[in-house]
Order: C-alpha cells, then sequence, then structure tokens
C-alpha cells in the first residue's frame, strides 16, 4: 500500500505539502492509508471536496485503473517513501511525493547540473547555453533543465547532440508537453536514454503556479543550478531561488551590461548571489571534485588553509554569513568562493536565511 497511499492523493488533486503533513501525523503511509477507510480523521486536513474525492477513489477501482492506465503509456512512478526516490530532492523543504516517469530512471540519482534561463534568449545565450551543456556533458554531469522554449531547449539539444544524458522536468503531466513545438524534443530525451518527470498526473493540464513548483524540482535534482543568461523577471531566477534556499550551488555567466537578457545573471553575480563562470571547466572543476568526495568516502578529506579556517570556526552549529565573515576575517570575495566550494565538496551546507552548517 506504500505507492498506492501516495497515488491516491495524487490522484485526488491533494498538494504535496499537505500529503507529507498527513504523512508527519500519521507516521508511516500505512496508517495514512488506513484512514482513508474513514475520512473523518482526515477532517483536519483537508477541505470537504478533498475528503469526498478521497473517499470515491478509495472505494471504487479508480486507483487500479490509473495504475493500469500509466502502465499502457509507459509512465512509471516513484514515491517518497520508493529507494529509487532521488536522494538529493529529499533534502528539499517540501519534496513531490510521487515522481512521474517516462525514460531512464537511474538518473534520478546520479550526478547532475540544471541549465536554466530566458524562454526568450539572444544567440550568445543560445551558443553559450549549448557550449556549457555539451562539455558539461562530456564531464560526466546529467543536464537537467524544464523543456522550455529558449535557455533550457538548447541546453538539452546541446546534451544531445553530445550523446548526454538530460532529465526533463515538466510542469504539467506527461502527456500535456508545452510547449507543443517541443514534443519531437521530449521524445528524443526518452529514445536516447534520457527521463521526461513529472509531479502531476500524466494528463493533468499546465496551471500558471506549476512552472514554479516545476523550478523547485529542476533545483532539487541538482548539485548546483547554471544560469547562462536570464533577465531581471526571468522565471529561472524562481530556480536559483529554491537552490539558494536548498544549499545548491549557483553559477551565473556575465552578459553584456546594456542587455536587459543578461541583467537578471549580471545581479545574481555583483550581489555575490552566483559564483561567476566563463568558461565550462569553471563549472567541471568544482563538480568533479564533488563527485570525487562522494565516490571516495571514508576517506580522509583534504582542506586547504582557508577551508580548514571555515570548518574551525563553523564547528557543529549554525552560523550565519555576517558571522562567519567577522569570525574568519576573510574578504567578502575569498569567502564566497569558499563557500560555494566547500559547499560542492559536501563539506558544508547552506541552510535557509544565509546560515552555514559543517557536515561532518
Amino acid at each position: 500500500m506504500l505507492d498506492k497511499t501516495f497515488l491516491l492523493m495524487s490522484l485526488a488533486g491533494i498538494s504535496s505539502k499537505k500529503q507529507l503533513k498527513i504523512l508527519d501525523k500519521f507516521g508511516s503511509s500505512e496508517k495514512v492509508w488506513k484512514a482513508f477507510s474513514s475520512t473523518m480523521l482526515l477532517k483536519e486536513f483537508l477541505s470537504e471536496v478533498e475528503l469526498k474525492e478521497v473517499e470515491k477513489i478509495y472505494n471504487s477501482d479508480a486507483l487500479e485503473n490509473f495504475i493500469l492506465g500509466l502502465q499502457k503509456i509507459d509512465v512509471s512512478y516513484v514515491t517518497i517513501e520508493d529507494g529509487k526516490y532521488p536522494v538529493q530532492l529529499k533534502e528539499i523543504f517540501d519534496p513531490p511525493t510521487v515522481l512521474y516517469c517516462k525514460g531512464n530512471v537511474d538518473l534520478l540519482n546520479q550526478d547532475g547540473i540544471a541549465i536554466v534561463g530566458s524562454r526568450v534568449c539572444t544567440r550568445y545565450g543560445a551558443e553559450q547555453a549549448t557550449f556549457f551543456a555539451k562539455q558539461l556533458s562530456n564531464a560526466g554531469c546529467v543536464i537537467i533543465s524544464g523543456l522550455a522554449d529558449g535557455i533550457d531547449g538548447f541546453a538539452q539539444r546541446g546534451c544531445l547532440e553530445m550523446n548526454g544524458k538530460t532529465i526533463a522536468v515538466l510542469a504539467g503531466g506527461l502527456n500535456k508537453i508545452y510547449p507543443s513545438s517541443h514534443i519531437g524534443l521530449a521524445n528524443e530525451i526518452v529514445q536516447k536514454g534520457g527521463l521526461l518527470v513529472s509531479e502531476n498526473i500524466p494528463n493533468s493540464a499546465i496551471n500558471k503556479y506549476d512552472f514554479v513548483l516545476r523550478n523547485r524540482i529542476i533545483a532539487g535534482l541538482s548539485l548546483g543550478v547554471f544560469v547562462p543568461e536570464a533577465s531581471d523577471k526571468s522565471g529561472a531566477l524562481h530556480t536559483v531561488n529554491f537552490a539558494n534556499d536548498n544549499g545548491r550551488a549557483i553559477f551565473a555567466l556575465p552578459g553584456p551590461v546594456n542587455s536587459t537578457k543578461s541583467s537578471g545573471t549580471n545581479r545574481l553575480i555583483k550581489n555575490l548571489q552566483g559564483c561567476c563562470v566563463t568558461e565550462p571547466n569553471d563549472i567541471i572543476s568544482q563538480f568533479s571534485q564533488f563527485s570525487l568526495q562522494k565516490k571516495d568516502k571514508g576517506k580522509a578529506v583534504q582542506l586547504d588553509m582557508n577551508e580548514e579556517l571555515v570548518y574551525s570556526v563553523l564547528q557543529n552549529e549554525d552560523m550565519h554569513y555576517d558571522e562567519l565573515l567577522r569570525k574568519t576575517q576573510l574578504d567578502t570575495k575569498t569567502l564566497n568562493s569558499l563557500l560555494t566550494r566547500m559547499e560542492i565538496r559536501g563539506l558544508i551546507i547552506k541552510v535557509a536565511g544565509n546560515f552555514y552548517v559543517r557536515k561532518n
């Protein structure tokens, strides 16, 4: 009943946030399943409409028919209690309880870098998104993006050109590819060993806020987010915010100072919210260290002098960036670079509110 519990709630249109609250209250998905037989137990969490929908599905063949329907269209699913559920994603503040997947599910737990940016991009943005995606793919990174027009599409096509692997996180269901002009790209991703993923059931229509929710999954699946080009109002900056809130590395490519298409990325760099990169090796070198760190768990980790300073100052309690700056007496540029590198190496964790804590 583990999988069915979450599938039923998803089919009933209950948000992941509510599902997680219910799971936390009852302690296990088995107990939640038993509560479905007496929906009064769920009254403090669900509206009357939601309660009726849960009861209707629970007392009918709707759930079994839904699962059979998924099999017919080659869609699998991974729930939050499944061993295949991505470890990285489970760490975010509000992980989806179900992921509907088409393609290579094993990619969910492989090292990936997200590439996101403007839907209406310049030639410069398109070229750089393609170039970086190709080089990162060659380095063994899975490219994660949202299948959107512009930067997303160029990055995922660049990855496929190098026979790399890419994950496309959709805002709507897997049967509702958006934009429709990318249906061919979506099919190619699956055919070449990539993955389409969504937290929404396959025939779900797309709501405006689904794009924002989708961005938290893109950030959550990745080790870091790279933004080649984005304006100040670009939706890609939602992904950056989610990445920042959940301790992911952020990389930004500088653009012309008079280009509105690069105003968002330039601001990230100017405000020290993202690490400035000018070539793929700027990301690859840090990413490679992270991969090595994962493979060499249990071995002694070598720290340079400044890393030792930061690590010793942090101890085992959360410390705000300003306090860390004061205690280490490092300049902001050096400290920001150190923190980014140490996050990627898995030595420290950034938590909400610009606090840091060492990872033992």
